[in-house]
């Protein structure tokens, strides 16, 4: 057997690895391609970050990440071409975490299952979309997970964690981020008709061309508020109808906008920073509790090397 020499890389933009296309250099990288180089190279960087106390980041495909403009100190750990598929069989398939989530969603749909459609249109992976449970159209990736293999940092084991002890909930799961790395996962769908699926499909994708942005942005920018934040429940809202009735479709910050057909979106078509997108959350977010008392937690993630004010904002935006 081979034995794999891990190796990081430099020189890199954390622009690169999101979609909201900012961020500043990278420090180092470490960019595996298989389950073994994954688990050869977290070793080396668990030691390393005992040793050397370095910082250990995770990127997929960004699809919710705001990166600094500064960049990412430390290690960072680039998972999309951890991007591995195997039948199990019995609908069932491993992923590997880097698998971008439309990939997915054309697997299963390649062998007449069901279950993934509301993926196809979500730009990130399977290991982003377990940490966060992701969703989209009524849909969340806790409803076909079955198992998922983690790295646990702190010992530097490989465990398998069943579907309770992922611990879903509304946009969040059990994974500590930097604890808990996602290697792979068995996701479950169900035999399906089909015609049905691909008009699922095209629904799905036809659905984001018309409500969606197609400028650089990092997905919806907040969570939907639960129904206790509301007064009168009857009045509840989406994240996007309550900012939009607050006119935010026309708010902008520096480069960055909110987006003007759907207000729980931020577009960067300016060179925008990270700070532009921090106060114009900020600004959403006051907005939405001076008006109707209810507090917006962010979907966004901020990671990278903060400025005092973006510490400020950060802190203030996930009301610490």
């Amino acid at each position: 057997m081979t034995t794999i020499q891990p190796h990081s890389l430099t020189g890199h933009m954390g622009s690169g690895f999101t979609t909201y296309r900012i961020g500043g250099p990278l420090d180092e990288i470490y960019k595996p391609n298989s389950f073994e180089e994954a688990c050869a190279n977290l070793q080396e960087i668990r030691s390393r970050i005992q040793l050397e106390h370095h910082v250990l980041t995770i990127l997929g495909w960004g699809g919710n990440t705001i990166i600094a403009s500064a960049g990412i100190r430390g290690i960072t750990l680039i998972t999309r071409k951890m991007d591995w598929v195997e039948n199990l069989g019995n609908n069932r398939f491993q992923f590997g975490a880097g698998v971008h989530l439309a990939k997915s969603a054309k697997v299963a749909q390649d062998t007449s299952l069901t279950g993934g459609e509301y993926m196809i249109g979500i730009p990130g992976t399977i290991g982003g979309a377990i940490r966060m449970n992701a969703g989209a159209l009524k849909q969340e990736t806790a409803e076909i997970v079955r198992e998922a293999t983690i790295f646990n940092m702190e010992t530097g084991g490989i465990e398998t964690w069943d579907h309770e002890r992922l611990g879903f909930h509304y946009r969040k799961s059990a994974i500590q981020p930097d604890q808990h790395i996602v290697l792979q996962a068995v996701l479950e769908f169900t035999s399906g008709d089909p015609t049905d699926i691909a008009q699922r499909m095209d629904g799905s994708v036809q659905f984001r061309k018309t409500h969606h942005p197609t400028e650089p942005n990092g997905g919806s920018v907040f969570k939907n508020p639960d129904v206790s934040e509301f007064k009168d429940p009857e009045s509840k809202m989406s994240a996007g109808q309550l900012l939009d009735k607050l006119g935010a479709r026309t708010w902008e910050e520096g480069g960055v906008r909110v987006c003007p057909i759907h207000a729980n979106f931020i577009i960067n078509d300016r060179q925008g920073t990270s700070t532009d997108i921090l106060r114009l959350m900020t600004r959403m977010k006051r907005a939405a509790f001076d008006a109707y008392g209810v507090c917006l937690h962010p979907e966004n993630l901020f990671i990278g090397d903060a400025t005092e004010e973006e510490k400020d904002l950060w802190a203030e935006l996930k009301g610490v």
